[in-house]
């Protein structure tokens, strides 16, 4: 009985490695001061950003894209980011229709989303778009954008869980 327990034992510590090795944990803007923290799929690959404030890219295999940064926290900012995110987003796509915004409360933080569809227009794409905010603890707001294929049930739910991680340390 003893060493059925150790095996046991045994299958769940490779089991929890073998979990943990297929993430990448990503802390914004550095690993020593970091406004926030997200949990994302190993497979998706990571454009840094090259300065604080400017958006970070991960890419997941399916082509998807989900984009992060913080902005200053004020209403001010808010507003700005906002307007500029819906600007970006008719630059970008025709016949865009984005849903009314929705509360979300990843790990305790406090924010809100709004999610739509879009046509690429350099490509005709039809686009599933999320935009979102969430206040941090250190006064500041994370902005994340999201654009994959509206059919790309993948990438869509690998996106939400990785929004659903953010966490402010």
């Amino acid at each position: 009985m003893k060493l059925f327990s150790l095996s046991v034992a045994a299958i769940l510590a490779l089991s929890f490695q073998s979990a943990s090795a297929e993430t990448q944990t990503i802390a914004y803007p550095s690993t020593e001061a970091a406004s926030f923290v997200i949990v994302a799929p190993e497979d998706w690959e990571l454009e840094p950003a090259e300065e604080e404030g400017q958006f970070f890219d991960l890419t997941g295999p399916t082509g998807a894209v989900f984009s992060f940064r913080t902005i200053e926290g004020s209403e001010d900012a808010l507003k700005e980011a906002i307007d500029e995110s819906f600007v970006e987003i008719a630059e970008r796509f025709d016949n865009v229709e984005m849903g009314e915004a929705q509360a979300w409360t990843p790990n305790g933080l406090e924010g809100f989303y709004a999610t739509g569809t879009g046509k690429d227009k350099e490509d005709g794409t039809a686009r599933r778009i999320g935009v979102g905010w969430a206040i941090l603890k250190d006064n500041r707001l994370a902005e994340f954008w999201f654009v994959g294929e509206a059919t790309d049930q993948e990438g869509l739910s690998a996106a939400e869980a990785i929004a659903n991680s953010m966490q402010a340390p």
